[in-house]
């Protein structure tokens, strides 16, 4: 049963990447997701039944509360008829923290997981660059971005890459892309070179083009990001902060995020700035519960929030937000415990490299997430679900016990 529980979910993260509604239409009647959804649960709970002190985590805690963040938010609008399809529309990405929480309890299986998020990417890359060549610039996986002159009228238009499903956005697709480079650095074994070569520096190349054809901002600001944490055990912060900055600011000089003026007076700048006031008077409106859940783009259907944070306080409030911010925080303190760990790193260093790697890759997400509404993306709930696992397993270890233990004493 744990093996059977594993490969439903890896198999149900890795088809809900994919998103086979959208490449198979034919078959949406018969709702695969949900049926797989349904058997990775269900095989999952008989793990529950035999080890129900997992159970008791903070991590599970936190998002037990944000779950029920959901439907309150609506109940409280009076909205109480859409109150199960809201729950049912979050736990569609929401159940895959309990499910890799579950499912993973060994570092082999969050490699396999890592990998297999890695191999999704891919495919999905490599669809979408071929859609393109095929078809030009009516592909399905082409946007076309408009070109505005200071008046506001369009001039022009440029291409940008995209894929399907939930990642039919440019700029979600460089965040998802990101992910999987950051991924990628669990497969690293120091002096393989050739191994290093052909399992991680070539298929970075790859997500790193992909990223560039985009021609996302938020993307090569997340881009920034994951240079400066493979720079950073190296070179130090201070340097790798400037190397990164560098990049950065060479990246937007040779055009990479496309023919746009990168200022207040582009009115996609503008129209974000807008929609973040807009998002705020939301905010101000109901500050407790928010306006709702999957309510922003009915308060303001021109545009969405283009900020997880700001999503999340405007329509789940503070109660929610609590939850959101206090899971993804939890994580990332858990997750720097684990890799500053001395014991941990002589005891399992490939519990740390791994745990490292989700590391950077929660990140990534986060940077790329302040400029995209992405507050109950699956690739999310992903990433926390393996900083939970990771720190179930280092908790596992004598020593780091004995830290812990010694730690709260102090």
């Amino acid at each position: 049963m744990p093996a059977a529980a594993f490969a439903l979910t890896t198999t149900y993260v890795v088809l809900a990447h994919l998103s086979p509604a959208a490449l198979f239409p034919h078959l949406a009647h018969y709702n695969i997701m949900v049926w797989l959804a349904v058997a990775a649960t269900l095989a999952c709970l008989s793990q529950v039944l035999f080890h129900p002190s997992r159970w008791r985590s903070p991590e599970v805690y936190l998002m037990l509360g944000l779950t029920a963040a959901v439907p309150v938010s609506l109940v409280v609008n009076g909205l109480g008829g859409g109150a199960l399809r809201g729950l049912r529309d979050f736990l569609i990405s929401g159940v895959v923290f309990i499910l890799v929480f579950v499912a993973v309890d060994t570092v082999r299986k969050m490699r396999v997981l890592a990998f297999a998020v890695v191999i999704s990417a891919i495919y999905l890359l490599s669809q979408s660059l071929y859609g393109w060549y095929r078809n030009g610039l009516d592909s399905q996986y082409v946007y076309r971005q408009h070109f505005y002159n200071a008046q506001g009228d369009v001039i022009d238009e440029f291409p940008r890459l995209q894929s399907v499903g939930f990642l039919e956005d440019a700029n979600g697709f460089a965040q998802y892309l990101l992910v999987a480079a950051s991924l990628l650095t669990l497969a690293w074994s120091p002096g393989r070179w050739r191994r290093n070569l052909a399992l991680v520096m070539l298929p970075g190349a790859y997500f790193l083009y992909g990223v560039l054809v985009t021609h996302s901002r938020g993307g090569l600001i997340g881009l920034a990001i994951l240079v400066f944490f493979l720079l950073e055990k190296r070179f130090g912060k201070i340097i790798s902060l400037v190397l990164a900055g560098g990049l950065l600011r060479l990246l937007f000089l040779a055009g990479a995020a496309g023919p746009r003026p990168t200022s207040l007076a582009d009115p996609s700048t503008a129209g974000r700035i807008q929609v973040a006031q807009t998002g705020l008077e939301m905010f101000r409106s109901s500050p407790v519960f928010g306006v709702g859940f999957q309510q922003f783009m009915v308060h303001n259907p021109s545009l969405t929030a283009h900020n997880s944070l700001l999503l999340c306080l405007a329509e789940l409030g503070i109660f929610g937000t609590l939850f959101w911010l206090g899971l993804i925080v939890f994580s990332i303190l858990a997750l720097y415990r684990i890799v500053r760990n001395r014991s941990a790193l002589a005891q399992a260093p490939d519990l740390v490299s791994s745990t490292n790697g989700v590391r950077i890759a929660l990140f990534t997400f986060l940077g790329t997430a302040l400029f995209l509404s992405r507050t109950y993306t699956m690739t999310l709930y992903v990433l926390l679900g393996m900083a939970a696992v990771a720190r179930q397993l280092f908790l596992r270890q004598p020593e780091a016990v004995g830290s812990i233990a010694a730690a709260q004493r102090e």
